[in-house]
This record gives C-alpha cells, sequence and structure tokens, in this order.
C-alpha cells in the first residue's frame, strides 16, 4: 500500500501541469492625427467574457478620446469602427496586446 501512494504522489509531481495566466482587461483610448472630428465605437469581449459593443465617442481634430467605463480583454482584437466627415464609416480589427500591460491598462490607438 506504501509503494502505491508513492508512486502515486511521484506520478503526480511528475506530471505536467496546465498554464493559467491571469486575464487581463483594458480600456481603449483613440488619438487622431485629422483635422476633422471623428467618430467611434468599438466591438469585442468585454470583462464578462461577453461580445458586446460600446456607445459612441467623438474625438476633436488632433484630440484623444478615451473610452471610458467600457472594458476589453487583452490579448485580442476589437472591431474599431470609426467615422470622418469626408470618408464615412470604415472599420478594422485592432488587437489590444496584453504582453507589456497590466490589468487595468489604457491602450492607445492612432487614427490618422
Amino acid at each position: 500500500m506504501g509503494v502505491l501512494a508513492a508512486a502515486a504522489t511521484l506520478g503526480g509531481i511528475a506530471m505536467p501541469a496546465t498554464a493559467s495566466a491571469a486575464t487581463k482587461y483594458g480600456q481603449v483610448r483613440v488619438c487622431s492625427g485629422s483635422n476633422e472630428t471623428v467618430k467611434f465605437f468599438l466591438v469585442g469581449e468585454n470583462q464578462h467574457g461577453d461580445w458586446a459593443g460600446s456607445r459612441f465617442w467623438e474625438i476633436a481634430p488632433h484630440g484623444c478620446t478615451t473610452a471610458s467605463d467600457y472594458w476589453w480583454t487583452l490579448g485580442r482584437s476589437v472591431e474599431f469602427h470609426h467615422r470622418k466627415p469626408s470618408t464615412g464609416w470604415r472599420w478594422e480589427p485592432r488587437v489590444l496586446p496584453a504582453n507589456g500591460n497590466k490589468n487595468g491598462s489604457t491602450i492607445t490607438l492612432h487614427i490618422g
């Protein structure tokens, strides 16, 4: 019986453990280099693991706006929907990097 207990203990030690990193969440800040007012919203995985869309924000010409009170899963992409009066609505995927960012970070996206 002692041999079985020892084998079970050693077997447990030799078994590789499943790695699990804590999920990080962050806010998004968008900075514009445009001479026009930019309107934007985001769609992606939020801190609850749900696919969600944000409200709309505006960025003054050559300014920045933080999409506050919305938290997105870092290490994933969000749909970045934006509109300038001269170009109309467009969207593109933008990755919110987890590496090098702490939980609660603000990730800055740039638009021309």
